[in-house]
């Protein structure tokens, strides 16, 4: 009986020692998967948080500009009007287990987008801040796509603090000059055009379950017609040149019933 016993001991041992080279070759294939997927610098932007948006100086705020606000949830008075009404004492709080949470903006016409700011506490919010944000931009939410080149994944760590997320379109295959960033990937210059923004908060710090966002403002570009005006003043008389220039900038959609009459 005490061969028996020892004999089952070995085999046992040996069947350990051959099982724990597959589980550690296991194992390191899993941490290389990890680290191909987080490691890429091309999929995630580390944002910083700033005290201000003087960075933004010339650009404009075109949140007002749109149709509707929509959240995936929220609690009762912390909703769309405590993210637009200018106070960074006041926020949106989810109500909804799941994740993530979302940020829904639609416009009625298709608006040139630049920079998405968010401004988040975490002093005050703690776990309710978000740590992990993506940006989709479409026409529908059937077929929304990535608004950020090269970055699926915005990482913020414990902001307080304006973050400010720029936005770019895949680069044009035409273009002859590519630009290239410090991490060897092209950068686009391309501005995103869209009429509907999501935003998705996919994790908070701490694991936290629900998010606070304080303020959420939109900025793009300033309209073009203001430039052609003043361009025309600077010596472009041609009248044809700059209703040319007027609607190949308004990127303006027209309805069905527009279009028959204008035919």
């Amino acid at each position: 009986m005490a061969d028996d016993n020892q004999d089952d001991g070995v085999g046992d041992a040996d069947d350990v020692s051959e099982v724990d080279p597959d589980e550690t070759a296991d194992e390191d294939d899993q941490g290389d998967e990890t680290t191909g997927e987080m490691g890429n610098t091309g999929s995630i932007l580390p944002i910083q948080a700033l005290s201000n948006l003087d960075s933004l100086y010339g650009l404009r705020e075109i949140g007002r500009e749109a149709l509707c606000w929509q959240l995936s949830s929220a609690k009762p008075g912390n909703g769309v009007e405590q993210i637009r009404d200018q106070s960074t004492d006041t926020y949106w709080q989810s109500d909804g287990v799941s994740q993530p949470h979302l940020i829904q903006v639609h416009f009625q016409r298709r608006v040139a987008i630049s920079h998405i700011c968010l401004y988040l506490d975490f002093n005050l919010d703690e776990s309710y801040t978000p740590k992990n944000i993506s940006v989709q931009v479409g026409m529908t939410t059937q077929d929304l796509v990535p608004a950020i080149f090269a970055a699926s994944i915005v990482e913020l760590n414990e902001p307080v603090g304006w973050c400010i997320i720029p936005l770019t379109s895949p680069p044009d295959p035409l273009d002859d000059e590519d630009i290239i960033t410090e991490s060897g990937l092209p950068r686009s210059r391309r501005i995103v055009r869209t009429h509907l923004i999501q935003i998705e908060i996919c994790s908070m710090h701490q694991n936290g379950r629900d998010t606070h966002v304080r303020q959420v403002q939109l900025y793009g570009p300033r309209s073009t017609m203001n430039k052609i005006q003043n361009e025309s003043l600077d010596g472009i008389s041609n009248a044809a040149e700059i209703k040319k220039r007027s609607r190949d900038d308004e990127f303006s959609t027209i309805s069905m019933s527009q279009f028959s009459v204008l035919r």
